[in-house]
């Protein structure tokens, strides 16, 4: 069954896995295609691997092939879906916690929205590790969170202050670099608004 088809990948489900193929790019040459493909397949396995094991609920990577993974089926709720007024503290305290262990080991998740998270009676679960990358730079780190506050301005605006005062609570509770990467949130910051205006 055909959940998502996006610009990289293509997602289905069947019974308890999810099938993720990457797409092939008609305007690469097919040599190199196959070779980036391949490399952002393993990327995504190996990232999801060492998230899992730096204490970050991600799906169990069940077999890795050239360009197609087959992942774990997590059953549970989007955070896109349910987060409101009477939850965002609980499930907002667990977003901070988890960008903070992903940091903490250099991991940058690249897509880190609430779409990509998944919450059931186990936690908050993280998915699609489809962008990130291994990174030490607290721009890289707050960039990551700079998508984060953008997900929640767009899509939960009604909670999005609270919620992110909280995210950046657990953020700095849990990850002793923190400030570094806070201070190069407020030059993203800077540089967004001053494109938008430009723009």
């Amino acid at each position: 069954m055909l959940i998502a088809k996006g610009a990289e990948a293509t997602i289905t489900r069947e019974n308890e896995t999810i099938i993720k193929e990457r797409l092939r790019k008609g305007y690469r040459l097919p040599e190199l295609d196959e070779k980036i493909r391949k490399r952002r397949t393993a990327l995504e396995a190996r990232l999801l691997r060492e998230a899992r094991r730096v204490g970050v609920l991600t799906p169990q990577v069940l077999e890795e092939e050239k360009t197609r993974l087959m992942l774990e089926f997590i059953d549970g709720m989007k955070v896109k879906d349910i987060l409101d007024a009477g939850n965002f503290g609980d499930i907002a305290a667990k977003i901070g916690e988890a960008a903070a262990k992903l940091h903490g080991y250099d991991i940058i998740h690249g897509d880190l929205t609430t779409s990509n998270m998944i919450i059931n009676e186990k936690g908050l679960w993280l998915i699609d590790f489809g962008l990130g990358f291994v990174s030490k730079r607290p721009e890289d780190k707050a960039v990551d969170l700079y998508l984060l506050h953008e997900a929640l301005e767009s899509t939960h605006f009604d909670v999005m202050e609270q919620a992110w005062k909280t995210i950046l609570a657990s953020y700095k509770a849990h990850y002793g670099d923190s400030e570094k990467v806070i201070k190069a949130l407020l030059d993203v910051e800077k540089r967004g608004r001053y494109k938008e205006r430009s723009g």
